[in-house]
C-alpha cells in the first residue's frame, strides 16, 4: 500500500474499532479518566477512541500501552492477546521458548488444545 493511497488508508482506517481499549479497561478495573490521565490525553479523547470516533496517534497509542501493559496490535484490535512488547521481547530472546512456541502453533488445532490442557492440569498440580 502507498501511503497516499487515501482508498487503501480509508479502508485500513475502517478496521480500527478500539474495542479491546474499553475491555482492558474494565478488567483491569480501570476507569477512563485514569488512563486518560496517565496518558496525557483528556477522557473525552479516551471516550471518542473506545466509540470509533478517531484513531490516536502513535504516541498516544504507545502511552496508553505502556500505562495499560499491553501491546498496540491490541489496542487495535489486531489481535486478541494483549501480551507487552517486553515480555513478547523476552519470549524471542529465549530460544528454546520460542521454538516451543512455534511448534505448538504449529499444530493442528485438536492438538494444540490437548498441549494447552496438559501444561494447564500441570500448572494447576
Amino acid at each position: 500500500m502507498r501511503i497516499n493511497d487515501k482508498e487503501n488508508y480509508e479502508n485500513i482506517r475502517s478496521k480500527i474499532t478500539m474495542k479491546n481499549l474499553k475491555s482492558i479497561i474494565e478488567n483491569n478495573g480501570f476507569s477512563v479518566v485514569k488512563v486518560a490521565m496517565n496518558s496525557k490525553i483528556s477522557d473525552s479523547t479516551v471516550n471518542a477512541y473506545i466509540n470509533g470516533q478517531k484513531i490516536p496517534s502513535v504516541p498516544t497509542l504507545i502511552s496508553m500501552g505502556d500505562y495499560l501493559n499491553c501491546n498496540l496490535d491490541y489496542l487495535l484490535d489486531r489481535t486478541n492477546n494483549p501480551i507487552n512488547v517486553n515480555d513478547l521481547n523476552k519470549i524471542n530472546t529465549d530460544k528454546e521458548l520460542s521454538e516451543l512456541i512455534q511448534i505448538i502453533s504449529s499444530l493442528p488445532k485438536e492438538k494444540r488444545q490437548l498441549v494447552i490442557a496438559y501444561v494447564k492440569g500441570i500448572l494447576n498440580s
